[in-house]
């Protein structure tokens, strides 16, 4: 399984990469094909157009970045005064709360269980309703005061304002569970309907002060527009102001725009004390606190179109100067090029008219610069290119007629052929037959070397010609070669060129058998190795030393390149062998050749390898030998 997944992984990469090289190989033929003007035009807006473009990017993405974290310390300050006069608003509320908690007349009337003088009772009520009356009278913030007693007394007041007393609209039971949670402390309710608080409550309990027991509750209606003065007066700069219950409903708001309205529900949830943000499901800079005591959320907000309302000008004035700017410089740009593209395409027109009609052609333009070299050097070339062309044409007729009659005496190479039979026809009359097959074997050879028919033979045929050849050599060194072959697995049928192996045979023979005193082996074999043929000459000659063989896998080793160029500064000692060598790079690359392994006094192996699927290329005919 992981096998097949490493396959599909590399599968696909493999396709990726094609894919990549050929739109690189699309993308480079399109850059070609394209002309001059054209590329001078490309050059111009990739090193003018698009540095501009990116150094405007930048200038308008810091230039946000700035509008942004101004914008938000501006925020933080704000807030942070809003936060210091909620701080004061609830102290004085605090204050009040806690000067009735101490109030002695309320403080009895909620520890007795029942007053049985109705004019007591009347002079009691009357007497808080006037301390409650003269807080609401003296504090704008209050809008009704009402202390409920565990007895079932309901002490209350309200100012002249409220449409609805603040004993028919306090919901008991609710501030009740929710002052009981606070242990006699100051806390907060707010009677919410449809995300909206309607009244504002600061409520606590009231404990007995010998028993600790609860013995009522005071609740005080707060009015909820005097809550806007915490934020009046402030700058008009930073307009939208929010604030929000602990349940997410909405208290006040100033918001100048009536097309931008959000609610208590458009903030999602702030869980912070305090941060600053970009809001995108709103398109605003949000920053908000928390109100200590409340658990109320102050939130300052700037829509980005007014925020950015100077980037986006700035965004706008570098876009239309980026296209003004593009503009002026591809008319200047254009101006540019055209004073060189037409000097080069009135010398492409010349060019053309010169290959058409072979004619003097002459272009008239006073430049001094590189183009008006050019146009100097055309005219001075298309009158050589006339008198060259007619003086060719006639030294070519003049010349005809002798060389005709210097072909016809040329050596015919059938006529070479033609006498070596009439010798063989000679030798087999007089009965001389080691004449007659020297003289066939050299015939053969001669053929081969001349190059008659194809110019890839097979192994088996080549190896052919190393017979004939030892069969020639034997007849100087008689008994002393010992001559054998191996073609394996099929290797005979491989297409090599042409007398490749027979130099090396026979530089195995001068350069190995001929320098030892009693008999030799020369050994020829051709194998098949993967994708490769490889062909071995072996002769059990004195051997190569080490620091000569060395030298010689050095040069062997060489790609052609480096070969041709150091050919005149070293000395050449095998030319054989190397000539060899430089026809299997010539004809097949460099990563094939010769390589040779010896051991002084025992052997010399001459390895060939060269690929075994190769049918048909042009080759270079080059053989010899070094004697």
């Amino acid at each position: 399984m992981k096998d097949m997944c490493f396959n599909a992984a590399r599968h696909t990469n493999n396709i990726l990469w094609g894919t990549v090289k050929q739109l690189k190989n699309r993308i480079v033929r399109f850059y070609k094909n394209l002309s001059i003007k054209k590329k001078l035009l490309l050059a111009f807006y990739i090193q003018i157009i698009i540095p501009m473009i990116f150094m405007g990017f930048l200038s308008y993405r810091n230039f946000a970045e700035t509008i942004n974290r101004m914008s938000m310390n501006y925020a933080r300050d704000l807030l942070q005064m809003i936060e210091l006069r909620f701080e004061d608003f609830l102290t004085n509320l605090s204050v009040i709360s806690q000067d009735l908690l101490y109030d002695k007349t309320i403080y009895n009337a909620l520890i007795s269980k029942y007053i049985e003088d109705p004019i007591l009772d009347y002079e009691i009520d009357n007497e808080i309703s006037n301390t409650m009356k003269k807080i609401i009278l003296s504090r704008p913030e209050v809008q009704a005061i009402a202390v409920v007693g565990n007895n079932g007394k309901f002490y209350y007041a309200d100012d002249n304002s409220s449409t609805s007393s603040i004993k028919n609209i306090l919901p008991y039971e609710k501030v009740l569970e929710k002052a009981r949670k606070a242990q006699g402390k100051v806390t907060w309710y707010t009677d919410s309907s449809n995300g909206v608080v309607n009244y504002i409550y600061l409520v606590r309990t009231i404990y007995h002060q010998d028993t600790f027991e609860e013995i009522g509750l005071q609740a005080i209606l707060v009015d909820k527009d005097f809550i806007k003065t915490v934020f009046d007066g402030l700058t008009r700069s930073m307009q939208n102001i929010v604030i929000l219950s602990d349940g997410y409903d909405l208290i006040a708001a100033r918001n100048s725009d009536s097309g931008y309205f959000i609610d208590g529900t458009s903030f999602g949830r702030l869980e912070n004390e305090r941060d600053s943000k970009i809001d995108r499901n709103i398109n605003a800079l949000v920053s908000y606190i928390t109100v200590s005591g409340t658990g109320w959320k102050v939130i300052t907000y700037v829509p980005l179109n007014v925020l950015y309302r100077d980037a986006y000008a700035l965004r706008r004035n570098l876009l239309l100067l980026c296209i003004v700017t593009a503009i002026i410089l591809s008319a200047f740009n254009l101006a540019i090029a055209m004073s060189f593209i037409n000097p080069i395409n009135r010398l492409v027109k010349g060019m053309k008219m010169v290959q058409k009609d072979n004619r003097i052609v002459y272009i008239d333009d006073e430049r001094e610069d590189e183009i008006g070299f050019l146009n100097k050097t055309f005219n001075e070339m298309s009158r050589e290119i006339n008198h060259l062309v007619n003086w060719v044409y006639r030294e070519q007729i003049t010349r005809k007629e002798a060389e005709l009659k210097a072909l016809q005496a040329q050596i015919n190479p059938h006529f070479l052929f033609n006498t070596l039979e009439s010798i063989n026809w000679m030798a087999m009359l007089n009965n001389v037959p080691e004449i007659s097959e020297a003289v066939t074997d050299l015939s053969d050879l001669l053929e081969a070397s001349i190059g008659r028919g194809d110019r890839l033979i097979t192994v088996e045929e080549e190896f052919m010609y190393s017979d004939k050849y030892i069969s020639i050599i034997k007849r100087r060194f008689e008994d002393k070669i010992e001559f054998r072959k191996e073609i394996l697995n099929g290797a005979g049928k491989i297409k090599i060129p042409r007398l490749l192996i027979q130099p090396l045979v026979e530089n195995a023979v001068y350069h190995g058998i001929d320098k030892l005193r009693g008999k030799g082996e020369i050994l020829l074999k051709a194998y098949l190795e993967g994708e490769r043929l490889v062909i071995i000459v072996m002769d059990t000659g004195p051997g190569i030393d080490s620091a000569e063989l060395d030298a010689l896998n050095r040069r062997l080793s060489m790609d052609n390149d480096t070969y041709f160029k150091n050919l005149s500064t070293e000395k050449r000692q095998s030319i054989g062998i190397e000539n060899v060598n430089r026809r299997i790079k010539l004809f097949y690359g460099d990563n094939y050749g010769l390589k040779i392994e010896s051991e002084k006094g025992k052997y010399t192996r001459v390895i060939v390898n060269i690929p075994a699927n190769v049918e048909s290329a042009e080759g270079y005919y080059v053989q010899g030998n070094d004697y």
